[in-house]
């Protein structure tokens, strides 16, 4: 019975067309589909960010504890996102123009609050 469905696979071209769409088909798929998906943050550097610093610093132990300065010289030494170090009104202009993905603000007490944090 097996051999004779064969045999007509065979001999049936349209059959044949077929079980090669059925092949085809979920393959082509599924190579695209990884594609795309492979290496979704390998061009994240690409992506145009604003960092606004709005950190005041305190005083802690006798020293001055600056720490959105710190955030900033860390981010502007990384290269994962396009930052850009900029005021409010730039940022919030860039990302309404579209200039922008997204804006990071630094709170004005960031450095007060790690201060609390730690102390």
């Amino acid at each position: 019975m097996i051999k004779q469905e064969w045999k007509n696979i065979l001999k049936n071209h349209w059959i044949q067309i077929v079980l090669v769409a059925l092949i085809l088909i979920p393959s082509i798929y599924t190579v695209v589909f990884l594609g795309s998906m492979w290496d979704p943050y390998g061009n994240s550097g690409n992506l145009p960010v604003a960092v606004v610093n709005k950190d005041k610093a305190v005083d802690y132990n006798d020293k001055k504890l600056d720490v959105g300065n710190q955030l900033v010289d860390k981010l502007k030494d990384n290269d994962s996102l396009d930052f850009h170090f900029v005021n409010s009104k730039e940022a919030n202009k860039g990302l309404k123009d579209g200039d922008y993905y997204m804006v990071i603000t630094i709170p004005s007490n960031f450095s007060k609050e790690c201060n609390n944090f730690v102390g």
